[in-house]
């Protein structure tokens, strides 16, 4: 998340996925899942900003576009 382009070790792709699973799950057994929906959502617009293919620690940069500088290129 603090490298430029980290490798990826886990694309934004498979987050998607993974929780969209997830969430049809607990939707099935009547088990809220706050947080798993939230998630679900960042990764959704991580995607669609043009990061699908970009490791899942890519959802931190979306911080920077409301205003919090989470990077370290020292």
């Amino acid at each position: 998340m603090r490298q430029k382009n980290p490798p990826v070790l886990s694309a934004t792709t498979t987050f998607v996925k993974d929780l969209g699973i997830v969430l049809s799950a607990a939707k099935s057994a009547n088990c809220p899942v706050f947080l798993a929906a939230a998630a679900h959502q960042q990764f959704i617009r991580a995607a669609s900003y043009g990061w699908q293919d970009a490791d899942d620690s890519c959802v931190g940069r979306l911080w920077e576009y409301m205003g919090v500088d989470i990077r370290d290129f020292d």
